[in-house]
């Protein structure tokens, strides 16, 4: 019995008909599937969500773009840290920054 089922005739005639099946119920539990989607869809609350999202992400990219460009307008020396050894020595950095942000 065991020979029979191991013949390859008999293994590819079963796969021949049985690729088909599992294409054809497969296509229908798609399809099915996608009808579901489409009926639950998106509620009213949840596209003024998305919608509030994609207003409040546009803004973010503005923003960004906006602090780059500040940021590569500023020369490189103003950018970097000194350290500080004295008091006056803070009051006289920030002087010097003060007047070179007023130069531009």
């Amino acid at each position: 019995m065991m020979l029979v089922l191991l013949n390859p005739a008999i293994i590819t005639s079963v796969l021949f008909f049985s690729i088909p099946l599992v294409a054809i119920i497969g296509g229908y539990y798609v399809k099915i599937k996608r009808m579901e989607l489409e009926k639950s869809g998106v509620s009213e609350k949840d596209r003024k969500n998305i919608d509030f999202l994609l207003q409040e992400n546009e803004q973010l990219r503005r923003r960004i773009e906006n602090l780059e460009q500040i940021i590569t307008s500023i020369e490189p020396d103003l950018l970097s840290l000194k350290p500080l050894q004295k008091e006056n020595n803070l009051q006289k950095q920030v002087e010097e920054l003060a007047r070179k942000l007023r130069n531009e």
